[in-house]
């Protein structure tokens, strides 16, 4: 998310959305949306919470894609209840036909700014961000939802009042839903042979525009581990050339990129299981993943 200053992104300061919520801050925009803080209405003596306020830009509102991927990124996460899955309270319209929603107010950083500090994390760290990304994308995948954007943009850590260090999985707007396929009406974003997500982190089968499946997600956090291991993803460059590796070359080894890297032999077998180039070699689920990371010694002393 990037910081923006001008009357179109200053506009909705002091707005009253839904009769229940004002917004008093401008937080920075995606490439989708404008991004706000607001505070429940006064009740009584007492403040509501404060709340995140996410709006399309208004630049995109004539833009179908872009509204459909605001769109599905509401339908994907109401359809989730899981405490790893960013909360969306309500969801709208405002007056000047601009789509809307409002979530749980987040306090840290996104991993891939978490990344850009750190390069590379501790095995122990990476294990447990894994761990709980993975329980994320179960909830999800047990709802009909597949993610196919998991990247460190999406995960975000949450600095807890009581010093815990906890993952939200964000931004569903390229999630495909089950029983959905686009939407009778909309762009049909998540139809076969519609290629969408993130070339460094996409299995060559979601790069071909095949139908999505868990195995997508899991083989995306799987470029996810490595990269918070190694300090980068495991294939890097241009968007073809990238999307080529994925599709014909092995991973390479993560002591290759990290010489520093001090992760066990166990950990180094789930990364490589949840990379392999054929699905049905990888984690049949995603919980399955998640239990093999909590079964290495890495997980273990998360316990």
């Amino acid at each position: 998310m990037h910081r923006e200053s001008s009357a179109t992104s200053d506009a909705l300061i002091g707005a009253v959305i839904d009769k229940r919520f004002r917004v008093i801050q401008y937080l920075g925009s995606g490439g989708v949306g404008h991004v706000y803080v607001a505070e429940g209405l006064a009740r009584g003596a007492h403040r509501g919470p404060r709340v995140t306020v996410k709006v399309l830009r208004p630049e995109h509102q004539t833009n179908e894609m872009l509204r459909a991927r605001f769109h599905r990124e509401v339908a994907a996460a109401t359809r989730i209840v899981d405490p790893r899955v960013l909360s969306i309270y309500d969801f709208g319209t405002l007056p000047n036909d601009l789509p809307y929603f409002v979530a749980e107010l987040l306090v840290g950083l996104d991993l891939a700014d978490t990344l850009s500090y750190a390069r590379a994390l501790s095995p122990v760290r990476a294990t447990r961000i894994a761990v709980d990304t993975a329980f994320a994308l179960a909830a999800a995948h047990a709802s009909g939802v597949v993610h196919r954007d998991v990247k460190p943009e999406n995960i975000f850590l949450v600095h807890a009042p009581d010093g815990r260090e906890l993952v939200k999985l964000l931004d569903f707007g390229f999630a495909w839903i089950d029983g959905d396929p686009g939407g009778q009406g909309t762009f049909r974003i998540t139809t076969r042979r519609s290629a969408v997500g993130t070339p460094e982190y996409m299995p060559s089968e979601q790069a071909a525009g095949e139908l999505a499946q868990p195995t997508a997600d899991i083989y995306a956090l799987g470029v996810v581990l490595f990269e918070m291991l190694a300090g980068r993803p495991p294939f890097v460059g241009p968007a073809a050339v990238v999307a080529e590796k994925h599709a014909t070359e092995r991973p390479p080894q993560l002591r290759s990129v990290n010489a520093a890297l001090e992760a066990s032999t166990a950990l180094e077998a789930v990364v490589v299981r949840a990379l392999e180039k054929d699905p049905d070699r990888r984690y049949g689920s995603a919980a399955a993943m998640a239990e093999a990371l909590r079964d290495t010694p890495e997980g273990r002393a998360l316990r």
